[in-house]
């Protein structure tokens, strides 16, 4: 019986239980959001890094296309490669050579992509050589990079 008076009174709500009420939901929704920001960015730094990936495998294509007499004895001379766009294409450009005018990183969604190719074998006589593809990025400041590594075989023994 009192529950039927209560909710059928005319009395209302006071400004505390409305404050408090308000407070509560408050709480609730700013941990819900500060799930949503926290999944965006974690969604965005995987997008990059998916970006970044594809520019290791694109890379590591462009240098299966090259000649691996010449690329073998590229790497026996410098310690590594960087890979750029230069006029519409890829070049690479070896350390210790200077980048040529109108090139520029790899630039996806623009976000620049840096791309250093190395070698990690010691002998350079074989008929593979060992790959390490390194793309490093920044957003907001932040470097990041990630590795690639595979490795070129020449076509001599098939």
């Amino acid at each position: 019986m009192k529950l039927r008076n209560y909710l059928s009174g005319t009395n209302g709500l006071t400004i505390i239980e409305v404050l408090l009420s308000l407070t509560i939901l408050g709480i609730i929704v700013l941990g819900v959001m500060q799930f949503f920001t926290q999944a965006y960015s974690f969604t965005n730094s995987n997008q990059n890094k998916t970006v970044a990936i594809n520019v290791a495998r694109n890379a590591m294509m462009y240098m299966e296309k090259q000649n691996f007499i010449e690329t073998r004895e590229n790497f026996k001379n410098h310690a590594s490669a960087s890979l750029f766009i230069c006029h519409d294409e890829y070049q690479l450009v070896w350390s210790k050579e200077t980048t040529p005018a109108g090139c520029t990183p790899i630039s996806i969604n623009n976000i620049d992509y840096n791309v250093t190719i190395t070698s990690t074998d010691e002998d350079n006589q074989s008929f593979m050589i060992p790959l390490a593809v390194k793309v490093g990025w920044e957003v907001n400041k932040k470097p990041d990079s990630t590795e690639l590594k595979g490795a070129l075989k020449s076509e001599d023994i098939r």
